[in-house]
């Protein structure tokens, strides 16, 4: 087992462990998509190297006291960072007026209420993991 699968299962088993709300507990039973995986393989872990502060399928409640959840939440000291893995699928492909109304007006929410959001979809789907890594 990589060193990255080896602290990718602890981090996940331990946020299992810990999770209270049956709402998020029944995301993360689920297990995460590939492309969280894959951006937490190709890009954090080599970057960061460790999990700490970063919590998967967060649960939030927007400004106008909604529940969304986000693929990843980073929040170390307070902070407030959203890291959402923007697949084609559900994200161009199958979009249609409503859900893109939504997705924009669910990042405006969560702005109001502090988040930060990297400024542009992080596109996994397309790369392979030597060019992830090469454009860092």
């Amino acid at each position: 087992m990589s060193r990255f699968e080896q602290q990718y299962h602890e981090w996940m088993q331990d946020n299992l462990d810990k999770e209270k709300n049956p709402r998020r507990l029944e995301l993360l039973q689920k297990g995460l998509g590939h492309g969280t995986k894959a951006f937490l393989r190709s890009v954090w872990f080599p970057a960061v190297g460790h999990f700490n502060h970063l919590l998967p399928e967060w649960e939030v409640r927007d400004f106008s006291n909604s529940y969304r959840y986000l693929d990843l939440a980073y929040m170390p000291g307070g902070a407030k960072g959203g890291i959402e893995i923007q697949g084609y699928g559900p994200h161009a492909r199958d979009l249609d007026v409503r859900r893109f109304k939504d997705l924009c007006r669910r990042h405006c929410l969560l702005s109001l209420d502090g988040w930060t959001f990297p400024p542009s979809p992080i596109l996994l789907s397309s790369m392979s993991q030597n060019s992830v890594s090469s454009s860092f």
